[in-house]
């Protein structure tokens, strides 16, 4: 209906300005929706944008551009959609929309179901989202969360606009961490002990290391050789590296099932690391590579205000930073991508920034785009999270305690609800998910469980109760009319319709500002939106056109929400 739109208003313009000498070119037209109804539904700022261009009064030309509408000129597939068309100081054209149009979106939904919103508008588009990457060999931390989630938020709605999506979890799996890992194993581990929870006992090693460590600070040198005897293919130490590697992953996919998080690759550092030389030619092949004090390798980013950037150690080691140089030279070679996306956390904003300016100076993106999706970071209220200090909240403890405490509550509130831990599940492990994704991902996360435990308010739960009761409802009426007229309208009906309507522009949002706090707050709006029309406007016992009417209403909510959370990888209870 927008597009349709905006070409309307284009050729209205058009229209109005034939014969104009002026050096003329139609200004973007832009539409938004009032946050006052008595402004319509949809307004443009177009007269305002052409009065500045021409320095011409742009009420007037809002007058005469209205004028073209009603003379039909302009309306092409948006005739019969249109209620009514104004002109309001200083220039702005407020359009009202049809019952008609708002009857035809409803049965596009009830016909469309869990498609309705797929759009073609990213058909041309590939896109690579890097997002999760955990560290191998220690549990997920719940501040993985916010990138793991934001990433299977942003692949799902890419994907929803026919976009082409390769996720690919570029784990940590390389690096003197798991030298420490594996001297700590040799030194003080037990290899049954550890064979019976693997990533449990390897991290109590690895924390007990750095104790160790700060007592004996040679200890951070036996680390470092024991790296260096697995980057030179030492067998011991490759066949520990290459078990630790495969319990974790067996762990993280666990993890992921449980947060109906799926990759499509996990190619971690390691993986990179034998593509690292060639990194190094193409740099100087370029003649961006220099040598740096020790013999090490550098590119030289200060007149960019990006710093010095560290390629190869003195020693030979290569770097975090080299690796991520073969990833972009890797998929931009493999997957052919228009995007790659990286989901990664604020403070790896020069990291990046470095990556992405080396990458474009040798060459190594060719017409990709390569963004930095920045969100917080996630810290207790007494500072950040730390692995090696064993100041971490594990993942997993999160989800069990969430499904906890639902379960307290659905046993309280329906104690003959089938399936009760089913039910806790869905209720706990989406009020997690969405306690991150409802929040603006710039922003840091300050962790306590009441928060990330919330099932009050704008929540989960509420979005679910509200799915189940339209649900209910739809239940006892048997089913969902597919057929309806609209005729005169509430306001809360009409607070509904204008609502379910925005569903496809806010994916579009969504999807274009990386953004999953914009589909999470439309839910929250709409999930209200339905709950002041339940509670105000009879819809089971109204008379037989206002009870079809309203049955459709309902069921266009209920598959709204549904898709909603769908994109935001929330399940939702038909029961709680």
């Amino acid at each position: 209906m927008n597009e349709e739109l905006k070409k309307a208003i284009c050729e209205a313009v058009k229209a109005q300005q034939e014969g104009c000498k002026c050096d003329f070119s139609i200004p973007e037209v832009e539409l938004e929706h009032p946050s006052n109804n008595k402004f319509g539904d949809l307004s443009t700022n177009i007269a305002m944008k052409i009065g500045k261009q021409q320095g011409e009064n742009p009420f007037t030309i809002a007058e005469n551009l209205v004028k073209q509408f009603d003379s039909g000129l302009g309306q092409n597939d948006v005739k019969g959609m249109i209620k009514k068309i104004e002109a309001v100081k200083p220039g702005f054209i407020n359009f009202y929309l049809s019952n008609d149009f708002f009857a035809a979106n409803i049965k596009e939904i009830l016909a469309k179901k869990d498609s309705f919103g797929k759009s073609d508008i990213g058909k041309d588009q590939v896109v690579v989202l890097d997002y999760s990457h955990p560290n191998i060999a220690k549990p997920i931390g719940v501040h993985h969360l916010i990138t793991t989630l934001i990433g299977e938020s942003i692949k799902r709605t890419y994907g929803f606009i026919g976009a082409k999506t390769i996720a690919d979890n570029f784990l940590g799996d390389w690096g003197t961490q798991f030298g420490k890992t594996i001297y700590a194993f040799k030194e003080w581990g037990d290899r049954k002990e550890v064979e019976k929870d693997p990533i449990n006992e390897l991290l109590k090693l690895y924390v007990r290391f750095h104790e160790e460590a700060d007592k004996s600070p040679e200890l951070d040198e036996k680390g470092r050789e024991e790296f260096k005897k697995l980057e030179e293919g030492d067998k011991e130490n490759t066949e520990l590296w290459k078990w630790m590697r495969e319990e974790s992953i067996k762990e993280l996919k666990s993890v992921y099932k449980r947060l109906d998080v799926s990759f499509d690759y996990y190619n971690g550092e390691a993986f990179y690391n034998d593509k690292t030389g060639q990194i190094i030619d193409a740099l100087d092949k370029k003649g961006i590579l220099e040598t740096g004090e020790g013999g090490a390798k550098i590119v030289d980013l200060e007149k960019d205000d990006l710093r010095i950037a560290l390629i190869q150690k003195g020693d030979g080691a290569t770097l975090y930073l080299t690796r991520d140089l073969a990833a972009i030279k890797y998929r931009t070679e493999n997957f052919k991508p228009t995007q790659i996306l990286y989901v990664v956390e604020n403070a790896q904003g020069l990291h990046l920034a470095q990556a992405f300016k080396i990458a474009e100076m040798a060459d190594l993106k060719n017409d990709t785009e390569l963004v930095h999706v920045k969100f917080g970071s996630m810290r207790f209220p007494e500072g950040r999270m730390s692995t090696r200090k064993g100041k971490v909240v594990f993942l997993w403890d999160v989800l069990e305690k969430a499904k906890e405490k639902a379960l307290k509550i659905v046993e309280e509130k329906n104690p003959d609800l089938e399936n009760k831990a089913e039910v806790a599940e869905i209720v706990g492990v989406g009020a997690v998910k969405y306690a991150i994704l409802s929040h603006n991902r710039v922003t840091d996360i300050s962790f306590t469980w009441e928060k990330i435990l919330s099932l009050d308010g704008n929540s989960a739960p509420y979005l679910m109760y509200t799915y189940a009761r339209a649900k209910s409802i739809l239940r006892k009426a048997g089913e969902a009319p597919k057929d309806f007229k609209i005729q005169s309208l509430e306001k809360e009906e009409e607070s509904l319709l204008k609502k379910i309507y925005q569903f496809s522009e806010i994916v579009e949002v969504a999807a274009r500002e990386y953004a999953p706090s914009h589909i999470a707050t439309y839910a929250y709006e709409l999930a209200q939106d339905f709950n002041t029309f339940y509670n105000k406007v009879p819809v089971l016992n109204a008379d037989k056109d206002l009870k079809e009417f309203r049955l459709a209403l309902v069921s266009a909510t209920s598959q709204i929400i549904k898709n909603s959370m769908n994109l935001l990888s929330i399940d939702l209870p038909k029961k709680m």
